[in-house]
């Protein structure tokens, strides 16, 4: 059973407004870890380095969440938390273990925990904050009304 029956059928859909958003956000995040580091300029950015590490992961997680629960795999769908907490730990150890390969770069224990809190984080709030008034809710509604109209 399809949890999202606007997109029953509505495979490139889906594909632009779910999951081309998550996939190129995972990119960008690879892009960004395959740049050497100039320590010096960024000596302030430091400071809050698990901040960034958990704010990075939570929009992943985020987009995610969109992704599973609109997913035409029901079983899928149902299991969406545990799968974003799954595909964003092991894409935050990945990201990890490929900026140990990077010059300046180094693989961290602790930025790959703040990158699995990031995912989880989403994961777990994603109903909250999605069915929440405001911003987000509008932004997603209007993606919704996008997929279904066309």
């Amino acid at each position: 059973m399809v949890k999202n029956v606007k997109l029953a059928g509505n495979r490139p859909k889906r594909i632009l407004f779910y999951l081309l958003p998550a996939v190129g956000y995972a990119a960008l995040i690879f892009s960004l870890s395959s740049s050497s580091l100039d320590i010096d300029e960024l000596r302030p950015v430091f400071d809050y380095d698990k901040l960034l590490h958990l704010v990075e992961y939570y929009i992943l997680g985020y987009l995610l969440m969109r992704v599973f629960t609109t997913s035409p795999v029901s079983s899928l769908a149902d299991k969406a938390v545990l799968a974003t907490i799954l595909v964003g730990t092991v894409y935050g150890a990945s990201d990890e273990l490929h900026q140990y390969f990077v010059p300046g770069r180094d693989c961290n224990l602790m930025d790959f925990l703040f990158d699995a809190a990031g995912a989880t984080l989403a994961a777990c709030t994603y109903s909250r904050v999605r069915h929440r008034p405001g911003f987000v809710r509008t932004l997603e509604n209007r993606i919704e009304a996008e997929v279904s109209r066309r």
